[in-house]
């Protein structure tokens, strides 16, 4: 009765949601926590170059503790990635395994550079339900301009052994994902019997999934105003998730790259204080009432989606078949194309 479960408490969060209630009853379901800030590459489309050096770090095994020990009663998952790279920190094995033993769904991203085999053995024994990898271009020229510090020969090498060790050894999970962007304005076209032997290599190690997600732009106080008419009034996020950055600043969401919309610091109070706290009630009142003074909100392209009942199509496809299906054939049987 697991889904029945978590079923009502989607359908609180979203009654809470659509009438706009500043304190809400449910409790977060879904939990981003950055083990890294920093990053080992210079991607030409992420803001992590431009963070503060203030703003890079790793997050601390104690601190990590304490988080799943408070939500291990009321999250579903955790991410376990937000601006940097999550192999940077030497923790992230245990702190997988430790989410794991709570009872936590994990997954994590990353460029996968830093894969090294005995990283690969530790990820498999650790047991993430998910780990996704950054792979674009699918040739060595075009990977390299975009992946900035990344060796393509690498990074296949790294991608492809832990999907052949995980066939070998028989393993349900993680369940392992390609994502690509497609770029508004992509590089110059490259050589596709190269692009088609890279993928067919990937498929005969054992990917699950290879899914092409569109160029977005972050939701940064420079950024231009949103162009596409507004599809979502309101944003979901600070309804049923949480962000935890590396030093344990809490902010509503993953596009608040820079952490400007702090609502609090979990090193300080507890996750549940926070949630319900004055910051996030304000937060949700003010999205209610005037978005477009949320500058970040305002310029944010989520809103410009498609949305059923307000929410982007996008999300409740991928969330509904993670929470109440699951991972693996109902997922590619309705195409889903992306993942938040």
């Amino acid at each position: 009765m697991l889904w029945f479960t978590k079923a009502k408490r989607l359908g609180q969060l979203f009654i809470d949601f659509q009438r706009r209630r500043a304190e809400v009853r449910g409790k977060p379901f879904r939990i981003w926590i950055e083990t890294a800030s920093c990053c080992n590459l210079r991607c030409v489309m992420c803001p992590n170059k431009e963070l503060a050096a203030s703003q890079k770090g790793l997050m601390t095994f104690d601190l990590f503790r304490k988080i799943i020990d408070e939500c291990r009663s009321f999250a579903s998952d955790v991410y376990l990635h937000h601006r940097g790279e999550p192999l940077l920190n030497p923790a992230l094995f245990d702190m997988i395994a430790y989410a794991g033993r709570a009872g936590l769904k994990t997954r994590f991203h990353t460029n996968g550079a830093l894969l090294a085999e005995d990283k690969a053995r530790r990820l498999l024994q650790a047991g993430p339900h998910l780990v996704s990898f950054s792979f674009d271009g699918f040739t060595k020229e075009i990977y390299e301009k975009i992946r900035v510090g990344a060796v393509f020969e690498t990074t296949l090498a790294n991608i492809i052994r832990l999907a052949e060790m995980k066939k070998k050894q028989e393993l349900q999970k993680p369940y392992i994902v390609i994502e690509k962007i497609r770029f508004k304005n992509p590089p110059a076209a490259s050589d596709q019997r190269q692009i088609a032997e890279t993928e067919q290599r990937l498929r005969a190690a054992g990917i699950d999934e290879i899914i092409e997600k569109e160029e977005y732009v972050w939701a940064e106080k420079n950024a231009p105003e949103a162009m596409a008419p507004r599809a979502g009034a309101v944003c979901t996020f600070p309804w049923y998730a949480v962000v935890i950055c590396a030093d344990g600043t809490v902010t509503p969401c993953p596009q608040d790259f820079h952490a400007h919309m702090q609502l609090g610091n979990v090193n300080q109070a507890t996750l549940l204080e926070i949630w319900n706290g004055t910051a996030y009630q304000n937060l949700r009142r003010q999205m209610a009432a005037d978005l477009q003074a949320l500058v970040l909100c305002r310029k944010c392209d989520r809103l410009c989606r498609k949305t059923i009942g307000g929410i982007p199509v996008q999300y409740m496809t991928t969330f509904l078949i993670d929470h109440l299906a699951g991972y693996g054939r109902l997922r590619r049987m309705l195409g889903t194309q992306e993942r938040n």
